[in-house]
């Protein structure tokens, strides 16, 4: 009896330590999340005849749709001192299967088509990284805002290929690179007991870059038939459900949508006899989604 005495008091210290610890901040001094699902995207570019956009105003276009495969995500932040947090965020995709669809065309507004032809994609990969430092303006039991300022990256290895035979060899590529400073606000609202609710939204502001090589056109330069340079905006949006088993540990499940394009900007042409031919480049343009679920750590 004495011994179940002395351990009463033990287990009632136990029990509210747990609960207490759900009352605490919804956001965690040091936060690690870790996911994976389905990522999603269409991408597109478009140049005009000359350097004024001319002749036709659309010359060709190129269009990779439905290309998906497994995203790996992480993210890690940390409030290191007082109210001022960092993050860093990375994700990856390797690519499994897409569709590109190659236009020329001889008059204006797409009229007049001189060439069609479909193709797939089958490999490449997309990636991006986000490294920024923000302030937090709320963090209690109920909600939690923390807006970021930062630096990221957003890479793309696209690729043409035939699968029909129709093209033996036909091995095309296309590497783009979106980089530049971003604005990112998160946010978290408890729903019930152990459930919370946490959103984001991130506007990037990017320098656009890319070469692309046309392996089976003798009359282009290779590993670099052309190049693209423009400059451009992507906004990114986030929404997923965090269930925390424990205090320390929650398990995730969300969605997220981007939408990133580009101005006019530059194509540069290079041919095999040292020519460098210049036209405009119209419009660059992705969006995309993903689904993913994952577990979030915190101490």
């Amino acid at each position: 009896m004495k011994r179940l005495i002395k351990f009463y008091p033990l287990a009632l210290i136990i029990i509210f330590g747990i609960r207490a610890g759900y009352g605490q901040d919804l956001e965690k001094k040091l936060q690690l999340s870790l996911s994976t699902g389905r990522q999603q995207e269409d991408f597109h570019w478009d140049i005009a005849g000359n350097i004024n956009g001319q002749s036709p105003n659309v010359l060709s276009e190129l269009k990779w749709k439905n290309v998906s495969g497994q995203n790996y995500s992480g993210a890690l932040q940390w409030n290191f001192w007082r109210r001022f947090s960092l993050l860093g965020e990375y994700n990856r995709v390797n690519v499994r299967s897409g569709s590109v669809s190659d236009m020329d065309y001889a008059g204006d507004n797409r009229t007049q088509p001189t060439y069609q032809e479909n193709f797939s994609d089958n490999k490449g990969s997309v990636s991006a990284w986000n490294a920024g430092a923000g302030y937090v303006i709320f963090n209690n039991n109920l909600f939690s805002l923390i807006p970021y300022i930062g630096y990221g990256a957003s890479t793309q290895s696209l690729y043409i290929v035939d699968l029909t035979g129709q093209f033996p060899g036909l091995n095309s590529s296309y590497n783009t690179r979106w980089k530049g400073p971003f604005i990112k606000a998160t946010s978290s609202v408890k729903i019930w007991r152990a459930l919370k609710l946490t959103a984001d939204v991130t506007y990037n502001q990017v320098t656009y870059s890319a070469q692309g090589d046309w392996n089976l056109i003798n009359e282009f330069q290779h590993p670099v038939s052309y190049r693209h340079a423009a400059k451009g905006y992507g906004i990114n949006a986030a929404a997923r459900l965090v269930y925390n088993l424990t205090p320390n540990i929650g398990l995730s499940f969300g969605y997220g949508y981007y939408s990133w394009q580009t101005g006019n900007g530059t194509d540069q042409l290079y041919l095999s006899s040292g020519q460098v031919d210049k036209t405009q480049l119209n419009r660059v343009a992705r969006n995309g989604y993903r689904i993913v679920g994952g577990v979030v750590l915190g101490l």
